[in-house]
């Protein structure tokens, strides 16, 4: 079976857990991370010398990244619609997912920060101003792909680019934040919630 490492309302382990569910695969997962067991132990930093969450286990095989960990898992256990083996449909999931680490990832990270976190470093009104500005400006190139594909971030159906993009997504609609309106981006919104994995995964864990 496998175990994912990682306390159920992380980002990152969010998207990881909100795909196995998409998939229905049965997995054990065991709190560490930020309140619960540390990153930092020797056990653990045997297997995540990065110590940070999450980090899969599946029988001997260790993984960390939990966009690596998506592709893997997909490639293993899910639909080829997940993960698909065509090589120019899946350059375009591949270009998502990377999307999401950089460019969709710096001012949403930051607005969470300053605004759930309330970490002092972030929560000053300059760099507030430039986090809005930065996740605005990728939330819009997020919004024109939408209403250019009319449905998922890839395509007309769900892929791994969405179980990464879909957490983001909901963390956005969730910060207490003045946002443009961005009808595909809404939409798709309200697309995920009617899936009953992002429901209980992505939504039940808080922003």
């Amino acid at each position: 079976m496998i175990t994912i490492y990682g306390r159920a309302n992380s980002s990152n382990v969010r998207k990881v857990l909100w795909l196995l569910a998409e998939i229905g695969l049965d997995y054990e997962r065991l709190d560490y991370g930020r309140g619960y067991t540390p990153c930092d132990t020797p056990e653990y930093l045997a297997m995540n010398p990065n110590a940070v969450v999450p980090t899969l286990k599946d029988g001997d095989f260790v993984l960390w990244e939990s966009n690596a960990i998506m592709r893997y898992v997909a490639a293993r256990y899910g639909k080829e619609s997940l993960y698909p083996r065509d090589l120019q449909q899946r350059g375009i999931v591949e270009q998502w997912l990377d999307w999401q680490l950089t460019t969709g990832y710096i001012g949403l990270r930051n607005l969470f920060m300053g605004l759930a976190v309330k970490a002092p470093d972030f929560a000053k009104p300059e760099v507030l101003e430039k986090a809005l500005g930065q996740a605005s400006g990728a939330m819009r190139i997020l919004d024109a792909q939408l209403a250019r594909t009319g449905a998922y971030v890839a395509g007309p159906e769900l892929t791994i680019a969405d179980t990464s993009l879909g957490m983001f997504t909901h963390r956005w609609f969730g910060l207490d934040i003045k946002r443009p309106e961005l009808k595909a981006l809404s939409a798709y919104y309200a697309r995920l919630q009617k899936r009953r994995p992002f429901k209980d995964v992505i939504v039940a864990n808080g922003i």
